[in-house]
């Protein structure tokens, strides 16, 4: 497996998450369990269902 670059990391209060590489996400994707996969998969179509309900209001 190639080396992955390391961002350096940027102080940070300890609630906010430190954000990766695409390449970093896509290794940690390919390691999910296939019920963690299937649960992202319903979350992503929940939020899709609830952005096409949603209405917009400009003041």
């Amino acid at each position: 497996m190639p080396e992955i670059p390391k961002r350096e990391a940027l102080p940070q209060s300890n609630s906010e998450k430190v954000s990766h590489t695409e390449q970093e996400r896509l290794i940690a994707d390919i390691y999910r369990t296939d019920m963690e996969k299937f649960k992202l998969f319903v979350q992503m179509l929940r939020r899709n269902a609830m952005f096409k309900k949603a209405k917009v209001t400009h003041n």
